[in-house]
C-alpha cells in the first residue's frame, strides 16, 4: 500500500510538473512576443475610452498594446516609472507618470516618448509630458513690511514672468519649481498676489497685509473702551520695535519659565467683543496669526480659545510636538503665517463652531503645564478668522 500511495503521489506531481510547464509554455508564448504600444488612457473607468497623447507628471495611465505581460521597464522622458507589474496584464501596464518626469519646459532636449521593456523587447510611443498650471499654496508671512522679501509656496513655478501684488509688478529675487521670492514695494501694500508662469497664471484668493475676519492685532482696539485687549499682561511691543511686522504686537522672551500652566504675563483676551465676523460654520473658516518663534521651542503651547453661543472652542498650538522638530525644536524664519482650519477649535462636548458670527471672545495663553521651559522667544500677532 505505502509503495502505490507513493506511486501515486509521484505521477500527480509530475502531471502537475507537465501541466504547469504547459501552461508556462503558453503565458510565455503570450508575453514573450514583441511588445506593441497602442494607445495610452487614463485609468479612470468614467474615462476609459479617452485616448491621450498628452498629459501631466503625476497622472496615472494606462499604456495599452500588445505582448506587455512581461514588462521590465517603463520611461517617460528616458526618466524611470516605478509600477506593479500585478496589476497589468498582457494588453495593460497601469502606471503614474513620476512626478519628477522632465518635460520640454524643464529640458527642451527631452524625446517626448514613453518606452516599455520587455522579455521580448522594447517599444516606444510618442507623448508629450505637459508641464501643469502653477499652483500657489501659501505665502511663508501673509504679512510683509515694506521693502521687505515676500516668499511664495507652491508648485510648477515654470519659467516666471511676473509677481505682482495688486497691479504692482515686484522684482523677482529668487525662484526655483517650489519657491518664489520678490521683494515688495518701499511703501505699504495690500492687495492679491498673483504669479505668472510658462504655463498659467494663479493667485492668492486673500491679500497680503490684509484685515479681512481681524480679531485681535494689538492697533485695533478690541474693547469697547478702545484699549488692545480686555485683560492679561502679556507684553506689547510698539511698533517702532525692530522686530515688529505690522504695527505692534505681543512677545513673551524670558527664561526659567516655570512649570505653572498660568501666569498673567503670558496671557491676552478679549472679553465680550462684536468682532462683526460674517455668518457661516466653522468648516469653511481658517483661524490665522503669524507668529516669530526666534529660538527652538521644545515645550509648552499656545493655548487658544474662542468664546461662541456660550461655549468655550479651544486649539493648543504646539507645530514643536511632532517627528519633524523632536530633535532640532520648532523654529521660524522671521514671521510666518499659522493656519489653522477653524474645525479644529473643539468645545468640551468635542463639538465645533456652529456660526462664526456668534463669536465673542478670543483668548491666548502661553501655557507650561508639564515642564518648566529653560528659555522661550515668541512672538504673535494679527488673529483673524478668514474664509477659506
Amino acid at each position: 500500500m505505502k509503495l502505490k500511495n507513493i506511486l501515486k503521489t509521484a505521477l500527480g506531481l509530475c502531471m502537475a510538473a507537465g501541466m504547469l510547464l504547459s501552461f508556462q509554455s503558453c503565458d510565455n508564448d503570450d508575453v514573450d512576443g514583441a511588445p506593441m504600444i497602442s494607445n495610452v488612457r487614463l485609468l479612470d473607468p468614467t474615462k476609459a475610452d479617452s485616448s491621450l497623447n498628452a498629459a501631466e507628471p503625476g497622472s496615472l495611465i494606462v499604456i495599452q498594446g500588445q505582448n506587455l505581460g512581461s514588462v521590465l521597464k517603463v520611461y517617460f522622458n528616458d526618466f524611470e516609472a516605478t509600477f506593479n507589474s500585478a496589476l497589468g496584464s498582457n494588453s495593460n501596464v497601469i502606471v503614474t507618470i513620476p512626478a519628477n518626469a522632465p518635460t520640454k519646459a524643464v529640458d527642451p532636449a527631452v524625446p517626448n516618448k514613453i518606452r516599455v521593456q520587455t522579455r521580448g523587447g522594447e517599444a516606444s510611443y510618442d507623448f508629450v509630458l505637459t508641464a501643469p498650471t502653477p499652483v500657489l499654496s501659501g505665502l511663508y508671512s501673509e504679512f510683509v513690511k515694506p521693502g521687505g522679501t515676500l516668499v511664495i509656496n507652491g508648485d510648477y513655478f515654470y519659467n516666471i514672468k511676473s509677481v505682482k501684488v495688486g497691479a504692482t509688478n515686484l522684482e523677482v529675487l529668487s525662484a526655483n519649481v517650489k519657491q518664489i521670492t520678490a521683494k515688495m514695494p518701499a511703501t505699504a501694500m495690500s492687495d492679491i498676489v498673483t504669479v505668472e508662469g510658462e504655463f498659467g497664471t494663479v493667485k492668492t484668493g486673500f491679500k497680503v497685509n490684509g484685515s479681512e475676519g481681524g480679531m485681535i492685532n494689538f492697533d485695533v482696539p478690541a474693547t469697547s473702551w478702545g484699549s488692545e485687549v480686555c485683560w492679561g499682561a502679556a507684553p506689547i511691543m510698539p511698533a517702532t520695535d525692530p522686530g515688529a511686522i505690522s504695527g505692534k504686537y505681543s512677545r513673551i522672551k524670558q527664561t526659567k519659565l516655570p512649570a505653572t500652566g498660568y501666569a498673567d504675563a503670558w496671557v491676552f483676551s478679549t472679553c465680550t467683543f462684536d468682532f462683526k465676523l460674517a455668518a457661516g460654520p466653522a468648516a469653511d473658516r481658517q483661524f490665522k496669526f503669524e507668529h516669530n518663534i526666534a529660538e527652538p521651542w521644545k515645550a509648552g503651547k499656545y493655548d487658544i480659545t474662542i468664546a461662541a453661543g456660550g461655549s468655550e472652542y479651544v486649539y493648543s498650538f504646539q507645530p514643536w510636538n511632532s517627528t519633524e522638530y523632536a530633535s532640532t525644536g520648532y523654529q521660524t524664519s522671521g514671521w510666518k503665517t499659522a493656519v489653522i482650519e477653524l474645525s479644529e477649535f473643539k468645545n468640551a462636548a468635542g463639538n465645533t463652531i456652529t456660526d462664526v458670527s456668534k463669536i465673542t471672545d478670543l483668548k491666548v495663553l502661553f501655557n507650561t503645564p508639564d515642564v518648566a521651559i529653560a528659555s522661550f522667544n515668541g512672538s504673535v500677532d494679527n488673529f483673524r478668522i478668514v474664509k477659506k
